[in-house]
């Protein structure tokens, strides 16, 4: 086998490397150990140290033993460490270097901790426009190195260290995404608790739709009974309340959180009352320590069952949908749209009101459902989504699902780009 073949297969073994950080020292040593049967091999961490200051991360031994295991290679618990003349001269210098020690040099610490080496082969292992590690090549005869060239060696060193060193980067990138996972699967499971646990409301037939676009979302939802005291004129008073918060996943679903714990704690005492009241309460709140980096729309609503009345607040929400009969028309436009929640700390919403009366339909939704788009770019829209709550069967079931599955259609899949709620209610006829 000619020698280029034989290099060729070494880096070819290489390449199939699936151990751990010591391992990887003793393949890389087997590998440089054909060219130097006889060199010993020490990686030596210089980040975080001050120049010609290293610790000793690995070292292998001219019969390829572990001496000193190259299982913490970036220094994550407590490593040798050298400050003397040699280690000064060895890393002294930016590139690739060979040197040969004078006796005096032999005896310090560095060197013994080399096995007390005639000569040394220096070569700085660069990193993302940074060099963390040196590998040195250690040899108990002199001028052992004088005839190699270190700029060819390095390159050869370096390719090996880099098949190497990949897999152990991609797991640890493997490990360090999945422990990231499991915290946003918490945050998502903990966020799913705050979901509503199908509310029996009497005379009220709903159905809701919440698909987030990551693992945690940042829509939010709520729908309740609303205490006897708030049910002018009689009947069974209820409200509902849909929130965007601005972005999606991890954080966004966190303001999620810290919104639902504002609303736990109002007592319903805010002027205007209503849903105003209750968004004048949370904004005030949301600024309670400082300006937050989300904004919140939110379209909230109850209903008067005994007066046929839907109060209702848009705060920079999409607008609702109500459909009665087959005639839709579109709650929270012009005079009856606000600001977002978190954008003005002082800023006081004020309700508006509608009939709904029974058989009547309201649709809520993000605007995760509307601006959908397809292959070309096109959004979904709130025209083709309000013709849909217009037409065919006005059931909460039914009519959630033929809008689902037009943006489902439309966007080419189930999960869209941002988090998708929609939400429809109707009173019994």
């Amino acid at each position: 086998m000619h020698e280029h073949d034989g290099a060729f297969e070494s880096l070819r073994t290489l390449s199939a490397f699936d151990g751990d950080s010591a391992a990887a020292g003793r393949a890389l040593h087997a590998y440089l150990a054909r060219q130097w049967p006889d060199i010993a091999l020490a990686l030596l961490l210089v980040r975080g140290s001050a120049a010609g200051q290293c610790r000793l991360a690995g070292l292998i031994g001219p019969n390829g033993a572990e001496l000193f295991p190259a299982d913490d290679p970036f220094g994550r618990a407590e490593l040798p460490r050298f400050d003397d003349d040699l280690s000064r001269r060895l890393l002294g210098r930016s590139g690739p270097h060979a040197v040969d020690l004078a006796p005096s040099e032999r005896g310090a610490p560095l060197a013994q901790a080399l096995l007390g080496p005639a000569s040394l082969l220096a070569l700085p292992m660069p990193n993302e426009g940074r060099v963390d590690h040196w590998l040195v090549l250690a040899s108990s005869m002199h001028r052992r190195f004088e005839g190699a060239d270190p700029d060819v060696v390095l390159r050869d060193a370096t390719a090996a260290y880099a098949l190497l060193t990949r897999p152990l980067a991609l797991r640890t990138i493997t490990a360090e995404a999945q422990r990231h996972h499991r915290a946003i699967e918490g945050l998502a499971d903990l966020q799913r608790l705050l979901h509503p646990d199908s509310p029996l409301i009497p005379d009220l037939d709903y159905a809701i739709h919440w698909q987030p676009a990551e693992t945690a979302a940042g829509d939010y939802y709520d729908l309740m009974p609303l205490p006897a005291a708030a049910a002018v004129g009689g009947g069974d008073a209820w409200g509902v309340m849909l929130a965007d918060v601005s972005g999606h996943g991890a954080a966004a679903a966190m303001e999620t959180v810290q919104f639902d714990a504002i609303l736990r704690t109002y007592e319903g005492n805010e002027p205007p009352g209503g849903p105003a009241g209750v968004l004048n309460y949370a904004n005030r709140h949301f600024f309670s320590r400082r300006q937050r980096r989300h904004f919140m729309t939110i379209f909230g609503a109850s209903c008067q069952p005994g007066q046929d009345t839907l109060t209702y607040i848009c705060a920079g929400h999409p607008p609702a949908v109500h459909r009665r009969g087959n005639q839709v028309t579109l709650l929270g436009q012009g005079d009856d749209a606000g600001i977002p929640l978190g954008i003005l700390r002082d800023h006081r919403w004020e309700n508006a009101t509608t009939g709904f009366r029974r058989g009547d339909l309201l649709v809520l939704y993000t605007d995760g459902m509307v601006e959908a788009r397809d292959a070309g770019g096109n959004a979904f829209g709130i025209e083709r989504l309000a013709a849909l709550v217009g037409s065919g069967d006005p059931a909460p079931a039914a009519t959630v699902a033929r809008v689902r599955d037009a943006v489902h259609a439309h966007q080419g899949g189930s999960v869209g780009i941002d988090d998708q709620t929609l939400i429809a209610l109707r009173r019994l006829p």
